[in-house]
């Protein structure tokens, strides 16, 4: 599959500031991509967490491929899940989980037919092991993992690539938004959104199934493989704890 070219501006839209509004960024994307040539790019704004929305986006996937679909929408909720808003957990549900796969399963037909373009599913280092406190945004980006690696093994030869996307802590909105914060200023304030959409494209361009982005993500993520389970719910409870402030 040719690199898109939009690439450039993929990156430059991903180190933009976070201030300002996500529709705003997308777009001057669409501006900028449709002015370079690059073909005629259109910002679609849809709530992904109601059936209309998610099949005003559908309905765009069954045709014109090949393309690269990034499901990257997705939001974490923090605390006791007794505690939590069944209904804010359940549109978590609704956007990480049921989003995602039904823009997949749309997107494949074309695809698969045109034998190029792929799929990018933004999963998590929270991906592989259980998240006290965060127990529904957990096992949200469990699910995108097993779901995204399966279809990986399944569109293998056939020229479209599907790959999970893993990052761990990024600097985007989503601390903020999932009250996590504390843990962002433990890890240092994460990865630049531009370095984890790079080393992302580039995984891609190699046919990977998983990108896990950085060395030092990937021990989050793997090192909890060699711990007892018991053991792995202890640390990620004591760090995902809710605090005051």
């Amino acid at each position: 599959m040719r690199r898109c070219p939009c690439w450039s501006r993929v990156r430059r839209l991903a180190s933009a500031p976070s201030s300002r509004a996500a529709s705003d960024r997308l777009d001057e994307l669409a501006k900028e991509s449709t002015a370079a040539g690059s073909g005629t790019m259109t910002a679609l704004a849809a709530d992904l967490e109601t059936p209309e929305g998610r099949a005003t986006v559908s309905s765009l996937l069954t045709s014109n491929g090949p393309w690269v679909l990034v499901n990257n929408a997705g939001f974490g909720t923090r605390g006791r899940a007794a505690d939590l808003d069944a209904g804010r957990e359940r549109a978590e549900v609704q956007l990480n989980v049921v989003a995602l796969q039904e823009l997949t399963l749309a997107a494949l037909p074309a695809l698969a037919k045109a034998g190029d373009g792929g799929v990018i599913n933004v999963a998590s280092t929270a991906a592989f092991q259980p998240l006290p406190y965060m127990a529904t945004y957990g096992a949200t980006k469990a699910f995108v993992l097993h779901f995204t690696e399966g279809l990986a093994e399944e569109m293998r030869g056939t020229g479209v690539r599907v790959m999970a996307l893993c990052p761990g802590p990024t600097q985007s909105e989503f601390g903020e938004v999932a009250g996590v914060n504390d843990y962002m200023q433990m890890m240092r304030g994460g990865m630049s959104a531009a370095k984890c959409v790079n080393i992302a494209l580039n995984a891609f361009d190699r046919r990977h199934a998983i990108c896990i982005t950085g060395k030092p993500n990937a021990l989050l993520a793997l090192g909890p493989r060699f711990a007892p389970r018991a053991l792995t719910r202890r640390i990620s409870g004591a760090i995902f704890y809710p605090r005051n402030g």
